[in-house]
């Protein structure tokens, strides 16, 4: 199992007021609209930003503080935390934490950050940063011994930054791993007429929009014919007619490739340019599914957008087996494709219709799988019901 993130915790951003979410290698997050699945997706995309842009413009895309902070009247900072085994000594017992608390102060954003990780294998040898908006803090929790204290580069540069560029005898690895893991995460939201376009070829995987779809295509097959070969039957399962998948350069004085889809009894290939939308997002996600060097996280925004439910059986079977290379966090509405996992794959999200906060969990794992015993329905099924909250308000059957 690759590293991963466990625990997820926001305070005061956006809809969340208070939220304390365990996630697994596979976790959909199910609910109405405005439940707060997107918000809580969100976390990890803005973690990200935090790590590659530093937090000022991090803040500043989204419009500024204001925009994150939980409208509610009630003073207070947005903080997050991320816990997980993300580190190269990390550990059930010793995870790796991180945390971002954010205010104002005079119009400018203020900040606090801590991460607390273990610097070298073995008991004890807990590591804890700590930083305000100048100054960051140093501290070996089971040694006596005075914090070390190092000035940032300036008041949004964040800790994680400034300790990664540290020799590792300093600070150990960890500061430089856990950046490199959220700056890596992958959220996936893919814009089919972006991905319907030829593209130039280049290397790497599949970008955040798809934007490079055929490149990325094209690049599996040459680099893994076997998980593009799985790519094409998964494909053809969910593709009645489908016999294979074929790539011509375009013209002009780019090089660009354009992926065509050859059916059965067709004199003439369809290209990308003409496939249909629910054809072009199910190829985006099968592409990231294969990928066999894959980010840490990847993050799906509505998974099951634009599918037939018979694709959803696929779907489900090829993100189980690439969460084993990837954790997966993606929010679904589709009743049929939670049918189809397991209580602790599923966070059904909900939200108090007096506050307007999230309550996520709505229902723990435990609730889930016994309500699942018990009625002798699919967790799907329950939830659509409203048995298990979830639901629109006034929704739900019987």
């Amino acid at each position: 199992m690759p590293h991963r993130i466990s625990r997820i915790a926001a305070r005061n951003y956006k809809s969340l007021e208070k939220v304390d979410v365990e996630i697994s290698p596979l976790t959909v997050l199910v609910g109405p609209n405005g439940s707060g699945k997107t918000n809580l997706l969100s976390v990890l995309r803005f973690a990200r930003d935090v790590a590659r842009f530093g937090i000022e413009d991090a803040v500043h895309t989204r419009g500024g503080f204001d925009r994150i902070r939980r409208q509610d009247g009630k003073p207070g900072r947005v903080s997050l935390t991320l816990q997980g085994l993300v580190t190269s000594h990390a550990s059930e017992g010793a995870p790796d934490v991180y945390e971002i608390a954010l205010g104002t102060s005079a119009a400018n954003v203020t900040r606090k950050e801590t991460f607390t990780y273990k610097r070298v294998p073995g008991k004890g040898r807990r590591m804890k940063l700590e930083a305000n908006s100048a100054i960051a803090r140093i501290t070996e929790e089971e040694v006596n011994a005075e914090p070390v204290e190092r000035r940032l580069a300036s008041k949004t540069t964040t800790m994680l930054g400034t300790f990664a560029q540290l020799d590792d005898s300093a600070v150990g690895k960890g500061p430089r791993e856990f950046l490199d893991f959220l700056s890596d995460i992958r959220y996936l939201d893919p814009s089919v007429s972006e991905a319907r376009r030829p593209v130039r070829i280049q290397r790497g995987s599949i970008d955040d929009s798809a934007s490079n779809l055929s490149s990325a295509l094209y690049e599996l097959s040459r680099t893994d014919s076997d998980s593009f070969a799985a790519l094409t039957r998964d494909l053809r399962d969910c593709l009645p007619g489908l016999e294979k998948i074929e790539f011509r350069h375009g013209g002009g004085p780019a090089e660009t490739i354009v992926v065509s889809l050859v059916e059965r009894g067709l004199v003439q290939s369809i290209d990308l340019a003409d496939a249909s939308f629910g054809t072009v997002r199910l190829l985006a996600l099968l592409t990231a599914l294969h990928d066999p060097k894959p980010p840490a996280l990847t993050v799906v925004e509505e998974v099951d957008h634009g599918l037939h439910p018979y694709a959803l059986d696929v779907l489900v079977s090829r993100m189980r087996e690439a969460s084993q290379r990837t954790q997966l966090l993606v929010a679904s509405h589709s009743p049929t494709l939670v049918n189809r996992l397991v209580p602790t794959e599923i966070v059904i999200c909900d939200r108090d219709a007096g506050t307007g906060e999230s309550m996520i969990p709505a229902r723990s794992a435990d609730e889930i799988a016994a309500a699942v015993d018990s009625s002798g329905y699919e967790p799907g099924e329950l939830w659509f019901s409203g048995v298990l909250g979830g639901v629109p308000l006034g929704g739900g059957v019987g």
